[in-house]
């Protein structure tokens, strides 16, 4: 933020890219009106969804994502393990972009346009689900993220690996039942798109049910649970670049 120009900048950026995704909403929807169950206005409340799902990834993962390969080849991974905290936790979370945590705006005021629009107004329990579902949606990305960029202790040139994060973001901007049957349960099981806005969406719109959030806590403990022993099993095989 000490660059005030370009942080505002950053912000107008992402508010005219939103602005074409819409434009892009509104002429499928404008035109068909429903597909595979899902209204204009529920679209709306979905891409709301998605927005602010993309802003704390970007915002609050981004940043150490981006540098976790810079560690690696300039010995700052080094360092990290040295000190006195986890250090998944510590290469996770060290740095923050408050102008892409700000670009989540445009997306909570997209989703409250499109529940006014549906005459929809949400219990306290279905925001607090929806809250807890988007968690356990961006905990479940990060593992993605992480697990890809960890490759990077075998070979930084693997960071390019990272690049299945970015995909699976832009499949999440469009509700699960979209996707052919067969490829369903891959993006809910294994590539975990279904939980990133979907389920979160259905909550606020009245579709989900609260076991669904018990699979969504099992599904992120255990993707959790899997990346710290992939990090852990990685570290075997580092060396230090700064010695």
């Amino acid at each position: 933020m000490e660059f005030r120009a370009q942080f505002f900048a950053g912000i107008v950026g992402y508010l005219i890219w939103t602005g074409v995704s819409l434009l892009f909403i509104e002429a499928v929807f404008g035109q068909v009106g429903v597909v595979r169950g899902w209204s204009r206005e529920e679209m709306w409340v979905l891409y709301g969804t998605y927005v602010a799902l993309e802003s704390l990834c970007y915002g609050l993962l981004g940043p150490n994502m981006f540098r976790f390969s810079n560690l690696v080849r300039e010995g700052g991974l080094d360092l990290a393990l040295t000190k006195p905290v986890n250090t998944q936790f510590y290469v996770s979370t060290r740095y923050i972009d408050p102008n892409g945590v700000m670009n989540g705006l445009p997306g909570i005021a997209l989703l409250w346009y499109g529940l006014h629009r549906l005459s929809l107004h949400p219990s306290l329990m279905q925001w607090g689900l929806w809250l807890a579902l988007l968690f356990c949606g961006l905990v479940m990305a990060y593992c993605i993220w992480f697990f890809c960029v960890t490759w990077a202790i075998w070979a930084v040139k693997l960071e390019g690996i990272a690049v299945i994060f970015d995909p699976m973001m832009q499949m999440a901007r469009f509700p699960l039942e979209i996707y052919p049957q067969r490829l369903q349960s891959f993006l809910i099981f294994v590539l975990p798109v279904a939980f990133l806005t979907t389920y979160p969406t259905e909550a606020l719109l009245g579709k989900s049910h609260p076991a669904t959030l018990l699979g969504a806590l099992a599904l992120a403990a255990v993707m959790l649970w899997l990346t710290h022993l992939f990090f852990h099993f990685a570290l075997r095989f580092y060396s230090s670049a700064s010695s």
